[in-house]
């Protein structure tokens, strides 16, 4: 597995990655803060009686926006991440490259079969499935950089 980026992208990467965890809170404010006004006054939340006098942030389609954005950001930075060099590049790290690469996407995808089976109401679209891929790719990688191959 090539890289393609030099190594100073991979702090760019995690600033985009920090940035777009803001901007997911940004979008889902409404809901925060809906969670936060029915558990305020002892209640169990009901969505329905929360909604009656509850005025919205953001509208939404605008919240959406917000959520795309920071799916975007995240999906790149995440590239940026795993695909930038390390400080002394080697066969050792393409190698773990590729087998963290097919650890992931064994364990992305037994995660979702899990989730379809046990939920099938719930189903992820496929810019989370791949972000989760990512997220799990970052993982594994760093696992084996640090513990299983360390040596």
């Amino acid at each position: 597995m090539k890289t393609y980026f030099p190594h100073y992208f991979k702090r760019i990467g995690v600033l985009f990655v920090f940035i777009a965890v803001i901007l997911s809170c940004i979008g889902g404010v409404d809901d925060f803060r809906r969670g936060f006004e029915a558990g305020n006054n002892n209640q169990v939340p009901n969505y329905s009686q929360v909604q009656d006098d509850f005025k919205p942030y953001f509208t939404k389609e605008e919240a959406q926006l917000w959520i795309y954005g920071s799916l975007f950001l995240s999906i790149a930075g995440f590239v940026l991440y795993l695909f930038s060099k390390e400080k002394i590049e080697d066969e050792f790290y393409q190698l773990l490259r590729s087998k963290s690469l097919t650890q992931a996407l064994l364990l992305t995808w037994l995660f979702i079969g899990i989730l379809y089976a046990l939920a099938p109401d719930l189903k992820p679209e496929g810019f989370y499935i791949l972000q989760l891929h990512l997220i799990f790719y970052a993982v594994m990688y760093g696992y084996n950089k640090n513990y299983k191959y360390s040596d």
